[in-house]
Parts: structure tokens; C-alpha cells; sequence
């Protein structure tokens, strides 16, 4: 049995050595590996330890490589570098980011920016993989996801992009009959026409938990509608069917737009929201990056600065 395999420990070493190195810093390497710095600290004196072979000159305020140091960390990137062209190869796939969304992430933001998208990750090519719900995610190939969720996921770096904000939105006729406005109270929502989705195998807020949010309890009619999507709830709330809950992250440009108003108020968990998930082996991936980048700065920004506008 090879040394790496019998010591997974040492195989986790070298993954952070690596990351020092191409980064420069102890600091950057917990940034990216989304450990602490003395975490990475304790990696490394545990694999000069194991080495018996000191890997850093650490001064006051930083630690420069040995010259053996120096030469581990080519030898281990170059071994990475192989292993990552050879596993692209056995994909058949060159260049390639497939990133899972759900229907609703996908109509709202991904499609209509798919130019810019693809222009800001070139040369790598991005490609939207739909899922609906977490069973479905865990049968779809993909590299990378965006969902919603509450918190890191076993075995998965991640990263929160926008903390979930919920609130009712309608069409501006609709409203305008209802004489609902964005500071209408959440009791006047009770007797309105709402518009229900399908929260099998979701964690999404539905109405009965934003009511129970604001102290109230509601309990849908026998004979409410159901719709199995919220991408598909959407254009009703639109033609003013009714009143839905919207994340601002995902109706932002329809509000910007005029097409529907906000009619209550607004539910915040800073510790929920959408998540950006992959694995440790896209970290240094060039095309990911580039893709996070454009994420973070061009898509859920704009959700971020919606929050910040409601609440402040």
C-alpha cells in the first residue's frame, strides 16, 4: 500500500504546502482552503515534523520557504498538475464548468446574463445543469452548484452569496385592488390570494412559516393551488394571479423593472441563503475562479445591496 493512502493525513499536508507556496502566505492558504491561519500553521509543522526536515524560515512577521520547501512544493505541484490534466482527459471534456442551479436561479440570473457570463469566464465554457430539488442534485454530474441552503455541506468548500430575504411581492394592479403596499403589516395578507409552491425536498420559507415569523398562523385552503416550481409561480404573480414570496436575490429585476411591487414586510436570515459549493480540487482552477469572480461581483451584488437597502 503506498505511504499517501496509509496516511490520508499526509496526502492533506501536502494539499495545504501547495497552497502556501502558489499564494505566498499562510494567511492566503487559509483564505482559500477555508481553514484558520494557525490551522494551517499546525499542517505545517506537522509535516516538517513527519519530514524531520524544516520546510520554512519563519520570522517575525513572515515565513519564507527552505530550499527544501522549495523543491517539495514544485514536486507536489507538478504531481497535481498531472493528476488534474489526466482526470480532464478521462471527463473528455476540456475547459469545461458545470454548474448546478435550480429552475428558478436559472431563469431569474443565469440566463439572461448567459453572454456576459461566458464572456467573463472564457476561455472556459459554463454549463447551467438543472436541478430541482437536493435528490435530484445528488444524481446530476456536475462541478460546482448555487443553492439555497443553511450552511457549509459535508465535504464541500463554500461560500454564502447572498443571505436569504423574503418578502410578498404582487403585481402593481393586483396591489393597487388590494391596497397593498410595502409597508402593509402581515395581517392584511391573510384574506389575500397567495400563490403556493411545492416545498417537497426544499427549505425554502413557505407562508405559514413567514407568517409564523411575524407571530400569526395560517393554514392554506383546502383549496389552494400548488405550483410545482417557483419558476412557475412567477409569471402568475406577474399577471396578478396573486401574491407570492419572493427572494429579492432572484425577483430584483422584475421589481427594478416595475412588473412587481414589494406589498409587506421583509424576513432576513443573515445564515441562510444562496450557497456557491465545490470541491477542494476546483480551488485552483483558473476557469472556477474567473466564474466565482463574476458571481460575486456581477449577480449577487445586486441581491446584497437589495438587502442592505430594505434594511438600513
Amino acid at each position: 500500500m503506498r505511504l499517501l493512502v496509509r496516511d490520508v493525513r499526509q496526502l492533506q499536508r501536502l494539499v495545504v504546502l501547495e497552497a502556501v507556496g502558489r499564494l505566498g502566505s499562510f494567511a492566503a492558504a487559509a483564505a482559500e482552503l477555508g481553514m484558520s491561519q494557525p490551522a494551517v500553521s499546525k499542517q505545517m509543522k506537522a509535516l516538517e515534523g513527519s519530514l524531520r526536515t524544516a520546510l520554512f524560515d519563519r520570522g517575525a512577521n513572515r515565513s519564507k520557504m527552505t530550499r527544501d520547501g522549495a523543491f517539495l512544493h514544485q514536486t507536489v505541484t507538478e504531481a497535481f498538475d498531472t493528476l488534474e490534466a489526466r482526470l480532464s482527459r478521462l471527463r473528455g471534456r476540456v475547459d469545461q464548468l458545470r454548474v448546478a442551479v435550480q429552475p428558478s436561479v436559472a431563469e431569474s440570473w443565469f440566463v439572461p446574463r448567459l453572454r456576459d457570463m461566458r464572456a467573463a469566464v472564457a476561455p472556459t465554457d459554463v454549463q447551467l445543469v438543472i436541478f430541482d430539488s437536493e435528490g435530484e442534485l445528488a444524481d446530476t454530474d456536475h462541478d460546482v452548484s448555487v443553492r439555497f441552503g443553511d450552511g457549509p455541506s459535508s465535504g464541500l468548500y463554500s461560500e454564502q452569496l447572498v443571505p436569504e430575504s423574503v418578502v410578498p411581492v404582487a403585481s402593481p394592479d393586483l396591489a393597487g385592488r388590494l391596497g397593498l403596499t410595502p409597508r402593509s403589516e402581515a395581517e392584511a395578507l391573510l384574506s389575500a390570494p397567495l400563490l403556493h409552491v411545492d416545498q417537497t425536498g426544499r427549505s425554502w420559507q413557505d407562508w405559514p412559516s413567514w407568517f409564523a415569523g411575524k407571530g400569526l398562523t395560517y393554514v392554506a385552503p383546502d383549496h389552494a393551488v400548488v405550483y410545482p416550481t417557483y419558476g412557475s409561480a412567477i409569471p402568475l404573480a406577474i399577471s396578478g394571479n396573486g401574491v407570492l414570496l419572493s427572494w429579492r436575490t432572484l425577483m430584483g429585476d422584475h421589481l427594478r423593472r416595475g412588473l412587481l411591487l414589494e406589498v409587506g414586510p421583509v424576513v432576513t436570515e443573515p445564515d441562510r441563503g444562496y450557497f456557491l459549493r465545490w470541491p477542494s480540487a476546483l480551488t485552483r482552477d483558473d476557469g472556477f475562479q474567473r466564474f466565482r469572480a463574476w458571481l460575486r461581483t456581477t449577480v449577487f451584488d445586486q441581491g446584497k445591496e437589495d438587502v442592505r437597502r430594505q434594511t438600513d
